[in-house]
């Protein structure tokens, strides 16, 4: 697991069709049915929106700087081109963005 912050967890999810698992304090896990993109990202938090399919109906996802504990990456050691961009909520909530993600290192270098 490597921590990121906002800026490199941005480039990160930049252009990647992405599920959601959220996983409540309570024990409770969700799994989104939609697949979502990051729409935007900015120095107080960042959107995600449900791409097509989904109903227009489906409100995006602002998660807030302020209610952000850490920015993790990880890969599960099976997985060659998955990884996962999880924000650890401060209420214990845990959301996790999965998709075909970069490695920081390659995303990230200069």
């Amino acid at each position: 697991m490597r921590d990121l912050d906002p800026k490199d967890a941005a480039t990160i999810l930049a252009n990647a069709s992405l599920n959601l698992i959220r996983r409540g304090a309570d024990g409770s896990l969700v799994m989104s049915t939609d697949h979502w993109r990051l729409a935007g990202a900015d120095d107080t938090g960042f959107m995600f929106a449900a791409e097509p399919p989904a109903p227009e109906s489906v409100e995006p996802i602002v998660i807030p700087l302020a209610d952000v504990d850490r920015i993790t990456w990880d890969r599960l050691a099976r997985q060659q081109t998955r990884s996962q961009v999880r924000f650890h909520r401060r209420d214990g909530d845990l959301l996790t963005f999965s998709g075909q993600l970069p490695d920081p290192d390659d995303a990230l270098a200069p």
